[in-house]
């Protein structure tokens, strides 16, 4: 049992902060699966379903794209121009780990949706239409929080993450105890 009274006030934020992504990460998979399920067209290859996964990357690399947009932009119109010279600021430094950890979560996200056992069922295309936004408002509540207080980015990381460690989990399964 976890007793919050020993948590200091930032690990009860953070802690507070991945609960409530964890809750609002299954509402969000169950609504998109069982309320908003969108018609998909059947995916009769492999090719169409590979097209449509990297169709629906658009949402987490314009996240990447923001960042480095951002952080293109202030050094631009900083000293730190040169990047070398040690003379970023403090958002500047929150803007390139941003970017640092967008880069790893898409990484992760790719990992994800191009597991080759994932990517030879059809369950993975309802999923990709709803996961790509969910990693795009997941990475931007990530850099809101991180700009804000830096301790308030939890649930914007976990948003992103617990969707990808559980579909991980379910092929590591599927694999091990299944031939299909």
């Amino acid at each position: 049992m976890i007793n919050l009274l020993c948590f200091n006030q930032q690990q009860q934020i953070v802690f507070w902060g991945v609960i409530s992504a964890f809750i609002f990460s299954l509402t969000f998979v169950l609504i998109g699966y069982f309320v908003i399920a969108l018609p998909l067209g059947l995916f009769n290859t492999a090719e169409s379903r590979l097209i449509f996964s990297l169709r629906c990357q658009i949402f987490p690399v314009q996240m990447l794209f923001a960042g480095i947009v951002a952080v293109g932009n202030g050094r631009f119109s900083s000293a730190a121009i040169n990047p070398l010279a040690n003379a970023e600021s403090e958002a500047m430094r929150i803007h390139l780990r941003y970017l640092s950890n967008t880069k790893k979560a898409i990484c992760a996200v790719f990992c994800r949706q191009f597991n080759p056992f994932y990517l030879f069922r059809y369950l993975q295309h309802q999923a990709d239409s709803n996961f790509g936004k969910f990693v795009f408002l997941g990475r931007r509540v990530f850099w809101i929080g991180y700009l804000k207080e830096p301790i308030q980015r939890a649930f914007g990381l976990e948003v992103t993450l617990y969707p990808t460690i559980a579909v991980l989990i379910y092929d590591a399964y599927r694999v091990l105890f299944f031939n299909s």
